[in-house]
């Protein structure tokens, strides 16, 4: 699962991503997810949590 405060491009949190390769954005350091990308991830999270 996703964090949603996790690395916009990989979803890694910060203190444990150092630098990581991941397509589109290949070798990449962390980088603030945006306010949507945020959004999303917490409803996706939500509803992985109330699925039966």
């Amino acid at each position: 699962m996703i964090n949603p405060s996790g690395c916009r491009w990989c979803g890694i949190d910060q203190r444990e991503h150092a630098q990581r390769w991941k397509p589109p954005a290949g070798w990449h350091q962390w980088e603030q997810p945006t306010q949507d990308q945020i959004k999303r991830r917490m409803q996706e999270r939500r509803s992985t949590r109330s699925a039966p």
